[in-house]
């Protein structure tokens, strides 16, 4: 009966990680914003804050792949030569 338990785990945490890995920047970066002010809340426990507060500074982190579009960035730049209207 346990061992089912651990494989349920495993695969719920295995599919958490898959999902987030696969959303679009800007929607991970949102998310991320919402779970880190909910971990700040008063009356949180200090490791559900620095859970949080990890997963808010990693998914700002850019990684090489789809979070260096301009979704993911702050202030994305124009191309060399081009200026903003």
């Amino acid at each position: 009966m346990w061992q089912a338990i651990v494989v349920g785990l495993i695969v719920l945490v295995a599919t958490l990680y898959a999902t987030w890995t696969l959303l679009p920047a800007g929607l991970r970066l949102r998310l991320a914003a919402r779970l880190g002010a909910w971990g700040r809340w008063p009356g949180r426990t200090a490791w559900l804050a620095r859970a949080a507060g990890a997963i808010e500074r990693r998914a700002g982190a850019r990684h090489g792949a789809c979070s260096d579009c301009s979704a993911a960035q702050a202030s994305p730049r124009p191309p060399d030569g081009h200026t903003r209207p």
